[in-house]
């Protein structure tokens, strides 16, 4: 039987009623008991909180709530540091908030359920082994450890951050808001947050399926014109098993991301810079594919792949570029252009960058390089230049160097090792242009044609290239082609080819037919010293020199006697024989041998008495004895060297 106006769902609402009111009377006993005991709460919440996180935990204060949910507010909390660590705490706060799930606490479980963070700052570092401060041990006491499966908000205002590790420090990075909210059980995770530094900002974001060793999702962090974003499998902490994601940097300003991650660009001006590859871990082994690195207006691509595996982790990689230009790059990268060489300066003495080498230590492995056209410092341009670069450890190895140059062919090996400061060459050149090569570092010279070979095999070692010079030892052999000098000027760069004009060309020419030049220079320590040294033979007359090249001196000092070829009459100059080249290298000069004037007399006396028939005789007999020959005297088995054997 049902009473008028009564509803048959009167038990349904009674039952509701009752267990609001039984709700409402356990969170009131429950306020009532810390109220009434504060510091017997607090040691509660300090042991509880310890036994979770391993670590010594202090509150200073505390305060319940009991609506809308209950929760705690603790005031000046402190998780301390472990042993080893350079600072005191791990994490100190102003106030962290707690909300409570309800229903665990009426049972007697304690289950977070919001985390919020005011005024907190984060000391986080790793050892000198990789051991870290904010790694979760196992709970000390055998107590349960805190159930944070049911957190789905946390928030953290007005907080900072720093990580520290030997020789480096990241600096305080201010969290002016993070937001992270997810469904129970740390599904479909977003993130959001706005950090500073100093006066910059970043804005990050994250969207993960769960909150796992291997989530599915993505993140993107931005700071002025600086955007980055992963997306895929991503790896949150250090295991990258199947991880696959796909990296993207776009930087119009890379300054912006630098100065925010604490890296010092100075003044320096960087030019766009842009990254996208798809990685991706398989067997143990990084693979880095469709590889797009852009810097102004240098492009590579290629592939990649790291096996973190063995004594050191190995590299492989082949990445191409369409062109290079050395100073180009340097200057898109921020770096200022050397200053002016200071007058009769051949050599730098700006530091290599052996640091770079040293950096790379730890790695080996190998890079086959391709580029398409390759423009060098000086402004000689290589094309299809190809290298495998060998790297092991603070030792680089460029091998089987392979490209054009100047009309012709270069081919070598280029070893490196910062240890030392030491680099050994092997150097082919073939068919190189001289009259390009002296167009292309920007001088010129009246000279056309004159195809050159170079085979040098050389060790130096040094901070730079003025030391380098100065040690460098081994032989440079070079042979020089036909060519022609016409003379139009005396300018600097003209002034040693315009000097030999009166000696090498017939008494009223103005251009020397040039047949053929070489040189054998043997270096020790930076010097080459022989008898003959360098020999050059034209149409009219031929010169085979002795002396001394010097690189740590940067100078020269050759002389020799001119010998007039058959049917050529010659000036007076030469007629005089005896020659010397000597000077800067920068600006040799050639001049009569005054050692030689009393024998140029005598000569000159003869030749005056015979008609030039003593000249005439002395071509005829040098005819008749190839050894004289000047381009290939010096490397005759009789050459006398300084310090050397024979070669």
């Amino acid at each position: 039987m049902r009473l008028p106006g009564i509803s048959a769902d009167i038990p349904r609402y009674a039952v509701i009623s009752v267990l609001i009111v039984a709700l409402l009377l356990g969170v009131a006993a429950f306020a009532a008991q810390v109220v009434f005991d504060q510091s017997r709460w607090i040691s509660w919440l300090e042991q509880r909180a310890t036994a979770a996180s391993g670590r010594a935990v202090h509150i200073g204060a505390l305060s319940v709530r009991a609506l809308p949910q209950p929760g705690i507010d603790a005031y000046r909390v402190q998780v301390i540091n472990p042993a080893g660590a350079s600072s005191a705490n791990l994490l100190q706060a102003e106030q962290i908030s707690i909300q409570l799930a309800l229903w665990p606490l009426l049972i007697g479980q304690v289950q977070l359920s919001a985390l919020t963070l005011q005024g907190a700052h984060l000391e986080l570092e790793q050892s000198n082994d990789g051991v870290a401060n904010w790694g979760w041990p196992p709970s000390s006491t055998g107590a349960a450890s805190l159930d944070l499966d049911q957190l789905t908000k946390i928030e953290v205002h007005q907080s900072s951050v720093r990580y520290r590790r030997p020789q480096f420090d990241s600096g305080t990075t201010h969290i002016a808001h993070l937001s992270v909210h997810s469904k129970p059980d740390w599904r479909e995770v977003e993130v959001e947050a706005l950090l500073r530094r100093e006066s910059r900002e970043l804005i990050a974001s994250a969207r993960l399926d769960e909150l796992s060793v291997l989530p599915s999702g993505s993140i993107t962090v931005s700071t002025g014109s600086a955007r980055v974003t992963v997306e895929g499998r991503l790896p949150l902490q250090a295991v990258l098993t199947n991880a696959a994601v796909k990296l993207q940097v776009d930087a119009q300003r890379p300054t912006d991301l630098l100065a925010f991650m604490n890296l010092d660009a100075g003044p320096r001006t960087i030019a766009p810079f842009s990254l996208h590859a798809d990685l991706r871990e398989a067997g143990g082994k990084l693979s880095a594919s469709a590889i797009d690195a852009r810097l102004g207006n240098l492009q590579v691509t290629g592939t990649a792949q790291l096996d973190p595996g063995g004594s050191r982790p190995t590299v492989d990689a082949q990445l191409s570029a369409p062109r290079l230009d050395w100073e180009a790059l340097l200057a898109d990268a921020g770096r200022a252009p050397l200053p002016p060489k200071t007058a009769g300066e051949l050599f730098r003495q700006q530091p290599f960058a052996w640091r770079a080498l040293v950096a790379m230590q730890g790695l080996q492995g190998s890079v086959a390089v391709r580029i398409g056209s390759l423009k060098t410092r000086p402004g000689i341009e290589l094309t299809d230049v190809s290298s495998k670069v060998l790297i092991d450890g603070d030792r680089l190895q460029f091998s089987e160097i392979k490209a054009g140059m100047l009309g012709g062919s270069a081919s070598g090996d280029l070893k490196l090792s910062a240890s030392g400061k030491q680099a050994h060459m092997a150097l082919h050149l073939e068919d190189v242009s001289l009259q390009k090569w002296i167009a292309a570092i920007g001088g010129s010279a009246p000279l056309t044609g004159g195809l050159m070979q170079i085979d040098a095999l050389v060790d130096a070692h040094g901070e730079n290239m003025k030391a380098m010079a100065a040690s460098l030892t081994g032989p440079v052999r070079v042979r020089l082609g036909p060519a022609t000098i016409s003379s139009r000027s005396s300018a600097t760069a003209e002034a040693l080819l315009t000097g030999l004009m009166p000696v090498l060309s017939a008494r009223s020419a103005d251009r020397i037919a040039l047949e053929c030049a070489a040189a054998n220079l043997v270096f020790l320590d930076g010097r080459a010293a022989a008898s003959p040294l360098l020999g050059v033979r034209s149409q009219a007359s031929q010169l085979l020199t002795s002396g001394i090249v010097d690189l740590r001196e940067e100078t020269l000092d050759l002389s020799g006697r001119v010998r007039a070829r058959s049917g050529i009459a010659l000036g007076l100059a030469t007629l005089t024989g005896d020659v010397r080249i000597a000077g800067p290298l920068v600006n040799p000069h050639v001049r009569l041998d005054p050692t030689g004037s009393s024998s140029a007399l005598l000569r000159l006396g003869a030749a005056i008495a015979t008609g030039g028939l003593s000249i005439v005789g002395t071509a005829l007999w040098d005819g008749a004895n190839p050894g004289t020959d000047p381009c290939r005297a010096p490397f005759s088995d009789v050459v006398r060297r300084a310090g050397h054997a024979s070669p």
